[in-house]
Parts: C-alpha cells; sequence; structure tokens
C-alpha cells in the first residue's frame, strides 16, 4: 500500500437544486491519517457516498493512486480500494456477524451454498486477528448493541484489504476501549502504507489521532493543513465560519429543592436490577457507565417502552408506565439512541415529524387542526435553526445533526416535565452541540428536569449537576460537585476488578 496516493479537485455535487458540494478538494497521502471536519450539512457525507460509490459527482475530478477514480457503484469502489465504515451503519441485522463480516465474500462449496463452518472459521479467525472479544460470530447483528455493530462495520471495511478506508464518525457509539481499539487498526492501516479518512466532531481525538485536517464549510474546503499546526480554536472557527466563546454554557448557581421524580427500586430483568434515585426540578442528572450496564433498560423503563417493576412518582404522583403513552401523560419524554430508527419517521416531512407527538392535543375527531399544529410547530422549531427548505422537506433529507433538531422540535412541544436524552448529541456537529447544550440549560430554567446520557465522559463532566454511574443494572456511584471528574466516572466505570472487551 505504500506510495499510494488521493487527490479530489473541484468535486460538485447538487440534489433537487441544493449545492452539497461546490467544488471541494482534498489531497491525502499513504501512510495519513487524514481528518475531514465541518458541520452536519457541510458536504463530508456527500463527499464520502462519492467516494463509496453510492452517488455519482456532477463535476470534478478523483485520482486514487495516480489513477483516475470514476466509479458507479459501492461494488466498483470496493474493488478499487476503497472500504468505508459509515456512521448509519450498513450492517444487515437479520444476518449473522459471520454473514456480515464476509457479505458477498462467503466460502462456498462446489453446488454453490455458502460454507457455513468454513464462514464461522473465518469469522473467527478475523475478530481474533482484529483483536475483537467477546462477538460470537453466530450471533445475529440485531441483538447486538450499537457499539459492536460499530465496531463489527470498522472490522467489515478492514476485511476488505483497502488502499483508503473512510471511517464516518466511527466513535460515536463506542465505548472508551472500543476508542482505543480503533485508533489502534488506524494507526496500523496508515504505518502500513494505507490511507484513513477519518471524519468526527470530537477535535480532541483528531488532535490524538490525525496526521492532517481538511474542514468543509457549505460544500467548499475553507482551510487544511497538518494538525499541529491548525488549533482547536481555529478549527471551530473556520467550521462555523465565525468564533465561539465555549461550548459548554454556565450552569445556574440557584437550583430548586423541589423532588419532580422519585425513583424506587426500578428493576427491568435482566438489564436493570434495581436503581432508586430522584431528581429535582430544573436538575440535569448525568448517567454514566460501561456500556450495557443498564443504562438503556433505565431510559425505557421510564419511558414504558419495557416492562418493569418498582415505583415511580413524576409531580407528587405516582404512575404506572406500562406503555409509551402512559409516560408521555406524566410528562415524560424520550429522544432515543438511535434518531433514523427509533426516534424518527424517515418517510414524512419535517412538519409531521415534529407534530406526530402532539397529535392528541391538535386533533379533533380524528382530524389535526392545522391552525393549532402551525402554532405548536412555530413555538418548537423558533427555539432550534432547522436548516431546511420548509417544513414540507422529508426528514430524511436533512443532515444528522438536523434530523436531531426535529426529534428535540417535536419533545419541546410536548412539553414535558422530564426529559430522558439518550446521547442525545451522538454524531452531530460541535455548532449543533453548542445549541442543544444551551437548550438543555434554557429548559431547565424554565423547570424541565433532563436524565442525561452519554458516551462522550466531557459532556457528562460539563452539562451535568449530578452523575450517577451504573453497572450490572444498579447504581455503583453517585457523584455530585468536585467529584465530577473525567477521571473518577471512568475509574468508576471500570473499576472492580471487571473485564474490558472490545465487544
Amino acid at each position: 500500500m505504500s506510495g499510494g496516493s488521493l487527490t479530489i479537485s473541484g468535486l460538485r455535487k447538487s440534489f433537487g437544486g441544493v449545492e452539497a458540494l461546490r467544488g471541494a478538494n482534498l489531497s491525502c497521502a499513504g501512510g495519513e491519517t487524514h481528518a475531514l471536519i465541518g458541520e452536519n450539512g457541510a458536504g463530508k457525507s456527500t463527499l464520502v457516498k462519492v467516494l463509496s460509490g453510492a452517488v455519482k459527482a456532477d463535476s470534478g475530478e478523483i485520482s486514487l493512486n495516480g489513477r483516475p477514480f470514476d466509479v458507479s457503484s459501492p461494488l466498483e469502489a470496493q474493488e478499487a480500494g476503497i472500504a468505508t465504515a459509515f456512521q448509519e451503519l450498513s450492517l444487515i441485522p437479520d444476518l449473522t456477524v459471520a454473514s456480515n463480516l464476509f457479505y458477498r465474500m462467503e466460502p462456498r462449496v462446489k453446488a454453490g451454498r455458502i460454507d457455513r463452518r468454513a464462514l464461522r472459521q473465518a469469522a473467527v479467525a478475523l475478530l481474533e486477528r482484529l483483536g475483537v472479544d467477546g462477538i460470537d460470530p453466530g450471533r445475529p447483528v440485531r441483538d447486538m448493541s450499537l457499539g459492536q455493530r460499530q465496531v463489527l462495520e470498522v472490522c467489515k471495511a478492514l476485511n476488505r484489504a483497502p488502499s483508503v478506508l473512510i471511517l464516518d464518525e466511527p466513535t460515536s457509539a463506542l465505548l472508551p476501549e472500543q476508542v482505543g481499539w480503533l485508533f489502534g487498526k488506524v494507526r496500523e492501516f496508515a504505518q502500513a502504507g494505507g490511507i484513513a479518512l477519518f471524519i468526527s466532531h470530537r477535535l480532541e481525538e483528531i488532535e490524538s489521532l490525525c496526521d492532517h485536517v481538511t474542514v468543509l464549510r457549505g460544500g467548499v474546503d475553507v482551510g487544511s493543513g497538518p494538525i499541529t499546526e491548525m488549533a482547536e480554536a481555529r478549527l471551530v472557527e473556520l467550521m462555523l465560519g465565525r468564533p465561539v466563546d465555549r461550548v459548554f454554557p454556565d450552569a445556574p448557581d440557584r437550583k430548586s429543592q423541589d423532588t419532580i421524580c422519585e425513583i424506587t427500586d426500578l428493576a427491568s430483568p435482566p438489564r436493570l436490577r434495581g436503581v432508586t434515585m430522584s431528581i429535582k426540578r430544573g436538575e440535569i442528572v448525568g448517567v454514566g457507565g460501561l456500556q450495557g450496564q443498564g443504562q438503556l433498560a433505565l431510559f425505557l423503563a421510564l419511558f414504558g417502552a419495557v416492562r418493569s417493576t418498582g415505583k415511580v412518582v413524576v409531580g407528587g404522583r405516582q404512575v404506572r408506565l406500562r406503555h409509551p403513552r402512559a409516560a408521555l401523560d406524566a410528562g415524560i419524554a424520550l429522544i432515543p439512541e438511535d434518531r433514523a430508527s427509533d426516534g424518527l419517521c424517515m418517510t414524512l416531512s419535517v412538519r409531521d415529524n415534529v407534530s406526530l407527538g402532539s397529535l392528541s392535543s391538535i386533533a379533533t375527531a380524528g382530524f389535526v387542526n392545522r391552525s393549532k399544529e402551525r402554532a405548536m410547530i412555530k413555538f418548537a422549531v423558533s427555539q432550534l435553526n432547522v436548516a431546511m427548505r420548509n417544513l414540507r422537506q422529508d426528514v430524511a433529507a436533512l443532515s444528522g445533526g438536523n434530523q436531531q433538531k426535529v426529534i428535540l422540535a417535536r419533545v419541546l412541544a410536548q412539553r414535558p416535565s422530564l426529559l430522558l436524552m439518550y446521547d442525545a448529541t451522538r454524531g452531530v456537529d460541535v455548532g449543533t452541540k453548542a445549541e442543544i447544550y444551551r437548550l438543555m440549560r434554557e429548559q431547565c430554567e424554565s423547570g424541565t428536569s433532563i436524565l442525561f446520557y452519554s458516551t462522550d465522559v466531557v459532556e457528562l463532566v460539563n452539562m451535568s449537576d449530578r452523575v450517577i454511574v451504573l453497572h450490572d443494572g444498579q447504581i455503583r456511584a453517585h457523584l455530585e460537585g468536585v467529584e465530577i471528574t473525567e477521571s473518577r466516572i471512568v475509574a468508576e466505570s471500570v473499576g472492580g476488578g471487571l473485564r474490558r472487551q472490545v465487544g
């Protein structure tokens, strides 16, 4: 792979009159890990789709290893040496781990049937070679955590033995030890002469891993150079087109002592074994811990999406959370982990997605009162800067960050007293994150309480008034004030002799 190169010149691509790329340029050399950053909607995903063969550019030139790169399908891109690990995963949920890892590459017997034994052996060997433990090759992908699926997505890409490895927000769902594993594999790949194109909104990761960086804004490259010469403040300014004073807003000095939610021995076996805690009005309670320790079960139980036992009191009234409708009626709203599959109706418009959670208040005799709907949407959208053509635009056409804003707008329209935010900033840019953080503080000042899970420990430290750390479905630690530090949260998450696994 040594001596390779990737050059992009004047790349343009439009969708329905909207220019996603307006003459973008990029240059990478073999042995280099090159960061590609920019706000959601800056053109990163479109550039990746062009390189991956998913869409064809309108104009511009691409050269790979000194030869013109002109492909019209993902298969052609793979054959040319491009492998992509997508943020919106390309894995097939109903297939096993082994079948996904070797999709279209399965070992076969003479009759053409897949050799299941050889397939499993190949998957075991691949996972062992890549240093991935704790994953059964025969397990269906749909039964795995989002972090495990992201690890598999990277393994699948590496299995293609590419000359260019594209990593699109690969760490957004990973635990710290999984991130360490990924960085090790990327460094090995680059040291062998490959080109790693790394896309992330986490600037500290880019500074740690990458050699060079290119910034996109509005479909055009607005800055490029060695990472050592690009300070974080300069990168943020290039991304946004303006300086940003700070990302995390200040916490209010005064906090209410009124309790909005009392949770007693909440359990949802086997993941959640019994959680007792309280949440005060206007408070942000962070939730940390290794993935799969009961965090998701806690949020789903509080939203009535899974069966649970225990006692939940909201606003002084005990509620029976048998289904999400009961939670919504009690003033509990959820921003789910996976916005594409659990949060949005991708075939519906922005308007319909925003109003979907408030139909009971804007519909009469089964018909939506459009006047009430417009007023409700205006209230919700006015607090968020959703980049869209109009409210009738399909939500699927929006960038990831703007899709997340649509979910936030729908939740704001419901005016909850307790907001459950499960990794709500995953895969969104620094500008959108700053808006979400600001919105969280504003909602708390108006009396809303927030239960906030994040895989980004920095977020927990800077946005939480208190932090609970879960292990094995129970609260391991309860941190307040000066105890809320990155090192303390991580130590409580992995302490006690826990075995740390990549999977």
